[in-house]
């Protein structure tokens, strides 16, 4: 493997830095994802990601991180680009104390409950910035931007597909690019989602903000049959099975604590699956709601999240319209607040939509 790859550094610092040979990463580095295509290794302060289809789809990347760095926008450093009669190979600089924009914010802001305006008087500026550059990036959303904890700073992380904007991308792909503040709204009022929209820059934001919201329904109900799929399958983003039990995995790919959880049991078998499965939905959805932790088919069991102490019924508030976007019924009953502190309601009863999972 050593001698058969063909590099291109970024620079003869680079090419000095990392050795004639830098592959050989691949063999001491810890593995962090990979399918039957791709493959992606951390070697020390190093991302290598791998594709057996060749190096291509890499040069492609690299011409997009040069773009983005022609526009002022940071980007992660792409360190060396290789291709051999196995694949190709690209080496980018890891980002100490980062971690992705999702994961962020799902951690302290979603889980955690903080309190999230001075990251978001942050973020808006930077997403304004990309918005209104020039570029088109196919696949913009908040896992392809790191959050630089230490310099409270984004970098953006996947440069593929990126290019100057044609006519068709800005008329007809548009909201590929405008929605991202829309991955934000779970722990965030309406009208701060609107204002939020309007600090990225983007137009008529009240508008903007009602269609997205049919938007993102019907593109969550156009592919929540593969999601169901996936759920029931053990796919790894969302559960992981251990002794016949689906462990429900969270946003962080850690699998949910059960130890308190609240089991249900003595129901009718297809009605625990749907109730497990509304739960995905509703996260996929962005809707707070009661967590499932785990479902055990074989002895009809679902672990859900227990009521936390204090929690009174409450009203729906700015969620009812997202559960109306999402064609979701709810009641008053369904909705419980307190017992947090931040006055945030959450959908707790989830037999009520498990029927139409």
């Amino acid at each position: 493997m050593t001698n058969r790859y063909r590099w291109r550094f970024a620079s003869d610092a680079v090419r000095a830095e990392l050795g004639e040979t830098p592959e050989t990463m691949l063999e001491t580095g810890d593995e962090v994802k990979s399918n039957p295509v791709r493959r992606v290794v951390r070697a020390g302060g190093y991302f290598l990601k791998c594709d057996r289809r060749g190096a291509g789809r890499f040069r492609r990347e690299w011409r997009g991180a040069e773009l983005l760095r022609e526009s002022g926008i940071p980007v992660v450093e792409y360190l060396a680009c290789g291709d051999s009669p196995n694949g190709g190979c690209l080496i980018t600089r890891a980002l100490p104390e980062s971690e992705s924009v999702g994961a962020y914010y799902w951690r302290k802001f979603v889980r955690g409950r903080e309190n999230p305006e001075p990251f978001l008087n942050r973020f808006a500026p930077f997403v304004r910035k990309i918005l209104e550059s020039g570029l088109f990036h196919p696949d913009f959303h908040i896992g392809n931007i790191l959050y630089d904890r230490k310099n409270e700073s984004f970098v953006m992380v996947d440069a593929m597909g990126i290019r100057r904007a044609t006519l068709c991308d800005r008329i007809f792909r548009k909201y590929r690019m405008r929605r991202i503040p829309m991955e934000l709204r779970e722990p965030l009022g309406r009208d701060r989602m609107i204002a939020l929209i309007g600090e990225c820059g983007i137009p008529s934001p009240a508008e903007f903000f009602d269609h997205a919201l049919d938007r993102e329904a019907d593109a969550l109900w156009h592919e929540w049959p593969k999601r169901r799929r996936q759920i029931l399958a053990g796919y790894p983003k969302f559960t992981r099975r251990i002794d016949g039990i689906l462990h429900t995995v969270d946003p962080l790919r850690q699998i949910e604590e059960n130890v308190d959880s609240v089991v249900i049991e003595g129901e009718d078998p297809e009605l625990l699956e749907k109730m497990f499965l509304a739960h995905f939905f509703l996260q996929l959805a962005l809707i707070p709601h009661r967590r499932a932790a785990a479902y055990d088919p074989e002895n009809g069991k679902l672990y859900l999240e227990p009521v936390p102490g204090g929690a009174v019924p409450a009203r729906a508030g700015d969620q009812e319209e997202r559960m109306t976007a999402f064609d979701l019924p709810s009641g008053l009953t369904d909705w419980l607040g307190g017992g947090r502190g931040d006055g945030r309601v959450r959908f707790f009863n989830l037999k009520r939509i498990a029927k139409l999972m």
